[in-house]
């Protein structure tokens, strides 16, 4: 998996692209850490171009909502389909992580803490 970081005038946006397995998930969670210090204050994670999820990506994408939740910060999910949208029902992080169709989704909202 390839984390890529992409700033917007509202938000971050971390773009994978691959499989997000264990060999990956430290330079995932390092990008994700870096966010939570720099306190932004919209951050979204597009899995449009993942092919594969393991169960220990969720758990970076957990520890951002967590961190999210206490600090105010808005969180979303983006492009959560085919294998990946099996595996995030199977853990059912859709049942409190919030998650669009698309980045320009998320982008648009007025506020994506309203919408969980």
């Amino acid at each position: 998996m390839k984390p890529t970081l992409r700033s917007h005038p509202n938000a971050v946006v971390i773009e994978l692209e691959g499989d997000a397995d264990l060999a990956t998930v430290p330079e995932f969670q390092k990008l994700v850490r870096e966010q939570m210090k720099a306190k932004v204050k919209r951050l979204i994670i597009d899995f449009s171009k993942v092919t594969f999820v393991n169960t220990p990506v969720w758990a970076v994408v957990v520890e951002y909502y967590q961190h999210a939740s206490g600090a105010g910060s808005e969180f979303a999910l983006t492009g959560i389909q085919g294998r990946v949208e099996a595996s995030f029902k199977i853990v059912r992080l859709g049942d409190f992580i919030l998650h669009l169709p698309t980045v320009e989704e998320a982008l648009n909202a007025a506020d994506l803490k309203s919408k969980r």
